[in-house]
């Protein structure tokens, strides 16, 4: 597949678009976690952004033991804070709920904290998310004077839908033990569905082509995490002779695999769909979780599973023993690889990755 140079180049410094917008007159939204509705920023005619911890060291604001990414996720906003016009924090895991309480007191942009219920499969947890949503919307249009009626929103889900649906079509050809699209090439295209205007997006990626000509790694695997924009980690990964043929990460699959359904109440749509996606590791059931990476290794035909874990994450350390238990009935192997800095521990982890991909392919 050959990538757009916009796509390439956006993804290398995703930042540069940022001060396009600027200079555009566009007004632009950071967000942090994909629980957060584009939809609703989009309806607002807002240009949604999710904020990243690419080319940012840990935050000075923060202590040295927590979330690195979720540190350097907070540098970068607030060393960006000029080219945004607000900004949205889910609460799913601490260290990222406390970037609400600092960015309180770093910006005088419009701050929205969207709580997010971690047992996120019951009526109780629906109806308050709801409730999030109706307070998200009034937060938008009380601080950028605008009215979003039933009929943006319906078309902005429209619209986001249209972006799912494309990448969706782009994993499912690899189903079935087809080797068809490298990871490198469809990480970034997911990546750019995050920063680009969804309807810009969407003309792109209609006009991408799939023939496939380069060699693909023989072991396939299926990348387990939460946020990775790394692309070290994926080069490495295709480099030792693996094929990451499937994942479950935020900034992967989980981003786009269920659409907003049809229904009479946007806001209703939009909470079922957000919430009742498949958890993230911060999230539960911890079953639904489990049961979406059992039907991506069936789908995918996967041999292995990695789990790349950033340093002191504690959900998703504490999520890959059931996946190793779960999966071992099944005879699939898993390795889990912690990291902090990929560019200093690059050695360490092809290391690690290699004799992972030999031990899976004998």
């Amino acid at each position: 597949m050959e990538i757009p140079s916009e796509i390439r180049d956006l993804c290398e410094n995703p930042t540069a678009i940022l001060s396009r917008y600027r200079d555009s007159g566009v007004k632009v939204i950071g967000y942090t976690c994909s629980y957060v509705p584009e939809e609703l920023m989009i309806s607002a005619g807002l240009q949604p952004y999710r904020a990243t911890n690419i080319r940012a060291d840990p935050s000075a604001l923060t202590p040295s033991f927590i979330c690195p990414f979720a540190s350097a996720t907070l540098e970068n906003m607030i060393r960006h804070d000029d080219l945004f016009s607000g900004f949205v924090v889910a609460h799913t895991c601490d260290p990222m709920w406390r970037l609400y309480d600092i960015l309180k007191k770093k910006t005088s942009k419009p701050l929205f904290l969207l709580r997010v219920p971690h047992n996120t499969k019951n009526e109780l947890s629906l109806g308050f998310f709801k409730k999030e949503l109706v307070r998200f919307k009034t937060f938008l249009e009380e601080n950028f004077e605008v009215n979003i009626d039933d009929d943006a929103m319906f078309n902005s889900i429209s619209l986001c839908n249209e972006s799912r649906d494309l990448l969706k079509s782009i994993y499912m050809l690899n189903s079935n033990n087809k080797h068809k699209v490298e990871a490198s090439d469809r990480f970034r295209v997911v990546l750019a569905c995050m920063w680009m205007p969804k309807a810009e997006f969407n003309v792109k990626v209609k006009g991408l082509n799939f023939d496939n000509s380069k060699t693909l790694g023989d072991v396939r695997l299926h990348v387990n995490g939460t946020a990775i924009y790394e692309s070290s980690l994926i080069k490495i990964v295709e480099e030792s002779g693996g094929f990451i043929a499937s994942d479950d990460l935020c900034t992967g699959s989980r981003y786009f695999w269920n659409n907003v359904e049809e229904s009479d109440d946007p806001i209703s749509a939009l909470s079922y769909r957000y919430l009742l996606r498949t958890p993230c590791p911060s999230q539960s059931p911890l079953e639904d979780r489990l049961d979406y990476i059992n039907f991506m290794v069936r789908e995918f035909q996967v041999q292995g599973v990695l789990t790349f874990a950033k340093r002191f994450c504690d959900p998703i350390l504490y999520d890959s023993v059931h996946i190793r238990s779960m999966l071992s009935k099944n005879d699939i192997p898993t390795m889990v690889i912690e990291y902090e800095n990929p560019a200093q521990e690059i050695g360490r982890i092809k290391s690690r990755v290699e004799a992972f991909i030999e031990s899976v392919g004998g």
